[in-house]
């Protein structure tokens, strides 16, 4: 779980450098506000896409952890609420959403992103 909470810290401050250490060179995450666009970033150069997508969506972005779950196997379970403002309808949003992060040897490997958070509990083999 230490790793998770060092790559949400640097996400935060949009450390890019300090998430390269802490996530695989075939990192894969799938993002709630990408899944749309069928979009999935990869890499260390999808978490820089994914970046300069959220910039070009949000004003004010923000993701705050609400809870760190331990999971079976290598998976741990993120609650997360992220607000923000759409840029271009100025639409504040504020949103309940759920991750399952996949790690191993020291590196994230995977992000699967969750509309409702109760499907990442679910994904992940717990119940709230």
């Amino acid at each position: 779980m230490e790793i998770v909470r060092r790559t949400m810290e640097a996400a935060s401050h949009r450390d890019l450098e300090t998430m390269d250490g802490l996530i695989s060179e075939g990192f894969i995450f799938n993002s709630t506000f990408a899944a749309s666009e069928g979009r999935i970033f990869q890499g260390h150069k999808g978490i820089r896409d994914y970046f300069d997508s959220l910039e070009d969506s949000f004003d004010d972005f923000s993701i705050d952890v609400e809870e760190i779950l331990d999971a079976p196997g290598d998976q741990v379970v993120l609650l997360c609420l992220v607000r923000g403002k759409g840029r271009v309808s100025g639409v504040p949003v504020e949103r309940l959403f759920g991750q399952v992060w996949t790690v191993s040897g020291g590196l994230t490997r995977r992000i699967d992103s969750y509309p409702d958070p109760n499907d990442a509990l679910e994904a992940a083999g717990l119940s709230k």
